[in-house]
């Protein structure tokens, strides 16, 4: 999968940066697409001299960034749809109950879970349609968004550029990864498994000490 990254890469010659901004945007809004693996070979990329190592990380960054905006809108627009709802009636399996639940956490613990937003494989674009449900200030989810985008894009191109683009050696910094962030995403679903599970079984009206 790398070589054939790599050689798509080498084709687009002077465009390199702008194809892999609208690879990080596409990672936003359809999650299984690969961004990581691009982001990685960006610092390959801008290694060979094809275009500034500053040029590609801004590009790879604001890619990101304006992903995320669309995942804010897309959370602003389904709270909205659910709010119009008549109480109890359920908008796409979303309830009232639901959506006042994913403010409340936000609202309390939003800041922190968008600087490390960029860490969490596979989860980045549901943190943003939270805040975006959440009606968290545009500016403030932005402005975390870019911070968490630009460290993570700073250690993963600088990945790229430490291997000196040996593709052997991308090739298994890819492959830790992948093994990394499914182990990671395991145990986010494992935790919030059980905790739907803890839930399910606490009686009506009392708690779970």
């Amino acid at each position: 999968m790398v070589e054939q990254f790599d050689s798509w890469a080498r084709a687009l010659g002077p465009f390199g940066p702008l194809a892999f901004a609208v690879a990080a945007f596409i990672e936003y809004v359809f999650p299984p697409f690969p961004g990581d693996t691009l982001t990685l070979l960006a610092g390959v990329y801008a290694l060979r001299g094809e275009a500034s190592w500053a040029l590609v990380f801004l590009a790879v960054t604001a890619g990101s960034v304006t992903g995320a905006a669309v995942d804010y809108a897309f959370g602003r627009l389904i709270a909205t749809r659910v709010e119009r709802q008549p109480e109890g009636k359920l908008f796409f399996w979303i309830s009232h109950a639901r959506i006042h639940e994913a403010q409340k956490k936000m609202r309390a613990k939003g800041a922190t879970i968008l600087l490390v937003n960029r860490f969490l494989p596979a989860l980045r674009s549901l943190i943003f349609v939270a805040a975006g449900a959440s009606r968290m200030p545009v500016r403030q989810v932005l402005a975390y968004g870019a911070i968490s985008a630009m460290a993570w894009n700073v250690l993963v191109m600088g990945a790229g550029l430490a291997v000196g683009g040996n593709l052997n050696r991308v090739q298994t910094l890819f492959d830790h990864y992948q093994r990394t962030a499914l182990l990671l995403l395991a145990v986010v679903v494992l935790g919030f498994g059980l905790r739907m599970l803890r839930r399910s079984r606490r009686p009506a009206g009392g708690s779970v000490p």
